[in-house]
């Protein structure tokens, strides 16, 4: 078998402590497997024993310890110059109703596809797997509930428009559905940035992306999306985080500004009554700074969280390490993580970068969910440095 595993003794764990001066929780590193199988990162029951398990490219760890590792699908490590093409970015979602989890993953090339592995009634190491989308565009597409039964959604680009994949739930392992929501604005596959939430406060979803926001209608199948131009930034970034940052009951934004690049910012929404009025604010500037570890590139996973259990929603990012096979500024740095925890104060609100690990990073998808029960939210990850939890404590 071509898989290395790194076990590491209870004696011996490795505690990484948050770079700044401030309360914060330390992480255990938990390196499960040394080897190139996902950019992406997904956390869910896939056993049935109510706990999270992880999944990573072709296997999936059970949780809350992770220490047993199982296959669901074909699949070894390939070399880090290079892609893992068949698993860019992961969910577990129960598609078909039985009660138990299946494993959606986003595979590439040529463009994104969505696949479907059917968890089966008897354990297996090669799941049913069923093609549900096929050629979209978007490194970050997001399963969300965008039409309110319940069930998710697949958000991304068909043919140069921003659209959404739905399935009949009747026959859900059949291709799904794209409905467009915007003119072909002749966009290509490998655009960056996506978000979902209610800006504008009616309650409904509304969809982000790089170059402005899409307002959702009552009725999210008619298509009827209005559109509001405003430029985040210009190459884009990863996942768009919506929710309230500064406590002032509307949700704001938190994004990378270039996947392939530098800065991370989130920007206030100074509106009120239905309106929308975004406000920039830098957390990472755009230009590296060699005196300062907290400036680093390729940011093109982001995932938000209460990493310290204080009730505030902080985020995870980190580098995306060797996204393009070290063609990228900045590509050689140290493979950091970072969590960036959310104060507020009489100057409004701020955000504190704390070092998770400095030889990790993140691929295209962070996953962070409680996987201890001790309140506090953990981090999965998956790339070309291996699969790793990060628990906190």
């Amino acid at each position: 078998m071509k898989y290395l595993k790194i076990l590491i003794p209870a004696g011996a764990l490795l505690f990484i402590v948050a770079a700044k001066v401030t309360e914060a929780p330390v992480f255990q590193r938990q390196h499960l497997l040394q080897g190139f199988v996902t950019e992406g990162a997904a956390l869910g029951d896939i056993n049935g024993d109510g706990k999270a398990d992880f999944v990573a490219g072709p296997l999936w760890y059970e949780g809350p310890t992770f220490e047993k590792m199982n296959r669901y699908r074909p699949g070894e490590p390939v070399a880090i110059m290079g892609y893992a093409h068949d698993s860019f970015l992961s969910f577990v979602e129960d598609v078909t109703g039985d009660g138990k989890n299946d494993i959606l993953q986003v595979s590439h090339q040529p463009g994104f596809h969505l696949d479907l592995f059917v968890q089966p009634a008897e354990p297996s190491d090669n799941w049913p797997s069923h093609r549900l989308a096929a050629s979209f565009g978007g490194e970050s597409p997001q399963m969300v509930d965008l039409t309110g039964d319940k069930k998710p959604e697949l958000i991304a680009i068909r043919e140069g428009r921003w659209g959404f994949f739905t399935a009949n739930w009747d026959k859900p392992t059949e291709p799904w559905t794209f409905h467009p929501i915007s003119k072909d604005r002749q966009m290509q596959w490998y655009i960056h940035g996506l978000g979902v939430g209610d800006l504008n406060g009616d309650k409904r979803p509304d969809i982000v992306e790089k170059d402005g926001w899409f307002e959702g209608p009552a009725d999210p199948l008619s298509g009827d999306w209005a559109w509001h131009e405003f430029k985040f930034s210009e190459p884009g970034g990863a996942q768009m985080l919506i929710y309230d940052v500064d406590g002032d009951g509307d949700n704001d934004i938190v994004t990378s500004l270039a996947a392939h690049a530098y800065g991370v910012a989130w920007f206030e929404n100074q509106g009120g009554g239905g309106t929308v009025k975004l406000v920039k604010h830098i957390i990472m500037p755009t230009e590296p700074q060699p005196s300062d570890p907290t400036i680093y590139s390729q940011t093109h996973g982001l995932a938000s969280g209460d990493l310290n259990g204080d009730g505030l929603t902080d985020f995870v990012t980190g580098k995306r390490y060797y996204a393009h096979n070290g063609k990228d500024p900045g590509a050689n740095d140290p493979a950091v993580l970072y969590w960036y925890e959310l104060k507020r104060g009489e100057k409004g609100a701020e955000f504190i970068p704390h070092l998770v690990d400095s030889d990790s990073g993140v691929g295209c998808q962070v996953a962070v969910g409680d996987v201890n029960g001790d309140g506090r939210d953990d981090i999965a990850i998956g790339n070309k440095k291996g699969v790793f939890v990060f628990r906190s404590r």
